[in-house]
């Protein structure tokens, strides 16, 4: 790859961007290059990925573009596929990933990850594994430092937000009046509640579930199995339902509690007692929008 792309990457922090945007972007940018390689390339948002991120938006959309082009161009005719998601890296970051997987060359004059391109990437606080698949096929993942948009707390708006939205979400809790008052702010938004009385409950659901809730809203301290060891459990499963956002609702209200959650996997915290607006700020955070 040209360093040259890289290079003149624009040095612009703190905006706003769709990861749904930005993998249009991806797809109409190189879609050419791809037809004339003879690649299908398949770019797409996993489950579970926040509708909106901040960051530096143009450059993680160049560095994705770059990875992208420099693929298809040491490519044969074939599949690509490019893969975004955010995964959570402590209070209120997140990283976002684009992972790319086929058969393409990743050595060489014009490789991606030539010594310009790691200092580049360094320099922008970015991060890129290869993995050499043993028939061939390869993978390369870019991790971008971002951040999530605030908590919005303008109740007005979050209600019209939730009811034009609604969804499914799964309401974790130990206490049947906390489960009670959860899910009957969720539900008066609109949104379609079932509830779990402890971890290995919600395990359950989750995994059996002909049609998975798109978020839970789990408690932490509870008997059978904590909300801890419910959330990397649920993480450990093999498909979608493994990247369904989780936020915390627990009285635990120390820094170490917030930690221990985030690295467990949850996506978010919320402390006891909550109000309407602190769920429906977390959950905006964190649900794409409904399919058109």
């Amino acid at each position: 790859m040209d360093g040259d792309i890289l290079h003149h990457a624009p040095d612009r922090r703190g905006t706003a961007f769709a990861p749904e945007a930005l993998a249009r972007m991806l797809s109409v940018s190189t879609a050419a290059l791809a037809q004339g390689r003879g690649v299908a390339l398949d770019v797409s948002v996993l489950t579970g990925t926040p509708p909106r991120l901040v960051g530096d938006a143009e450059t993680a959309g160049a560095l994705c573009n770059a990875l992208t082009a420099s693929a298809i161009t040491s490519a044969g005719p074939g599949r690509l596929a490019i893969r975004l998601s955010a995964l959570p890296a402590g209070e209120e970051r997140v990283t976002l990933r684009a992972e790319l997987t086929g058969r393409f060359e990743i050595n060489g004059g014009n490789g991606f990850c030539q010594e310009l391109a790691r200092r580049l990437l360094a320099a922008l606080g970015a991060q890129m594994t290869v993995d050499h698949g043993a028939d061939g096929m390869h993978r390369a993942i870019l991790d971008m430092p971002v951040a999530l948009p605030s908590r919005t707390t303008d109740a007005e708006r979050l209600m019209s937000w939730a009811r034009s939205r609604g969804g499914r979400l799964l309401v974790v809790d130990d206490s049947a009046t906390n489960r009670m008052v959860v899910a009957g702010l969720l539900a008066k938004a609109g949104f379609s509640v079932e509830t779990a009385n402890g971890g290995a409950e919600a395990v359950e659901a989750v995994a059996q579930a002909p049609v998975p809730p798109e978020a839970v809203l789990m408690d932490v301290a509870m008997p059978d199995m904590d909300g801890v060891t419910a959330t990397a459990t649920i993480r450990r499963m093999g498909d979608e339902r493994a990247r369904i956002p989780i936020i915390a609702v627990t009285a635990n209200a120390q820094p170490e509690d917030r930690i221990r959650c985030l690295a467990a996997g949850m996506n978010d915290y919320l402390t006891k007692p909550v109000r309407r607006a602190d769920l429906l700020g977390a959950l905006e955070r964190w649900l794409a929008p409904q399919p058109a």
